[in-house]
């Protein structure tokens, strides 16, 4: 049909022996660089030196690969329970996004802590980076077809022809090569992006520091929770997957946080009158007096 987007690339990038590059990892890796580049810049803004930005993405890098890891081991288990050893082979890919968001926050929460850097300050600036990460690092899903997507034949419709795309292990789920399915992808995608513009339209409205993370763990959960249905991901409990477990936790831990811990004081209204007039130069430092 007209309206299906049909994708015919190799999953598989570059190849050595046992070793290859998938183009998730390769747009995972662009996507980290990009977001590390962004919260650099953004941290001249709050007083917060370039190098410390560098250290703390250091550790988040780390504390992201390993929880990613983590929790898409977990999910696949019945197929690591009998390979332990393919564990360790993150090179032939296999993450979980919400381990990477978690174990990244973990590990900057945790750099951050121990070399006294202003963590909760580093975590907001670091949020829309994050989303924009996502962004493209779905772009190599599109590419590989990681995910077991519904059937579906509407606009925007996805199909996966090569027969080396990873949609081939979805053939008993409705899924599969050649057969168009819900663009679950790219509806995660265009939520993310709109959640990159509600975070940047609350930069330095939100108090006290920390809210804004919250925010972005809160937006990102519900666009999660709900595109899942979209998805064939396995069931955990309830009709839920993991992802969507992850996702409620998440909201019933930082709805109340944001409720009751937001400064309702600092409100549009207020920082709009105080920056009305003000040449850009000067938003940024009435912005940093705030936070010095």
């Amino acid at each position: 049909m007209e309206n299906i987007i049909n994708v015919n690339i190799d999953p598989i990038l570059i190849s050595f022996s046992n070793w290859v590059v998938s183009w998730h990892g390769f747009f995972s890796f662009l996507g980290v660089v990009f977001a590390v580049s962004l919260v650099g810049e953004w941290a001249r803004d709050y007083k917060i030196d370039k190098e410390d930005i560098l250290h703390v993405a250091v550790w988040g890098i780390i504390g992201g690969v390993i929880g990613a890891r983590i929790v898409h081991v977990i999910d696949f288990w019945w197929f690591y329970g009998d390979l332990p050893l393919e564990i360790f082979k993150i090179w032939k890919g296999g993450i979980g996004v919400w381990g990477g968001v978690l174990g990244g926050f973990a590990g900057g929460m945790l750099c951050s802590h121990i070399n006294k850097y202003p963590k909760f300050i580093m975590a907001d600036i670091a949020a829309p980076a994050l989303l924009f990460a996502m962004v493209i690092g779905r772009l190599g899903d599109i590419v590989n077809g990681e995910h077991c997507a519904k059937a579906y034949e509407g606009i925007f419709a996805f199909s996966w022809d090569h027969p080396n795309s990873d949609v081939s292990s979805c053939k008993m789920k409705g899924s599969g090569i050649g057969v168009a399915v819900q663009p679950a992808i790219m509806y995660e995608m265009i939520w993310n992006l709109i959640s990159v513009y509600i975070l940047w339209y609350f930069r330095f409205k939100l108090y006290p520091h920390g809210m804004t993370w919250v925010l972005f763990i809160l937006l990102y959960s519900t666009g999660r929770f709900f595109i899942s249905f979209l998805r064939f991901d396995r069931i955990w409990a309830m009709g839920l997957t993991e992802a969507q477990w992850i996702a409620v936790v998440c909201i019933v831990v930082c709805l109340p946080i944001i409720i009751i811990n937001l400064n309702y004081s600092n409100s549009n209204v207020f920082q709009l009158m105080t920056n009305k007039g003000k040449t850009r130069a000067e938003r940024r430092r009435s912005a940093k007096s705030k936070n010095s």
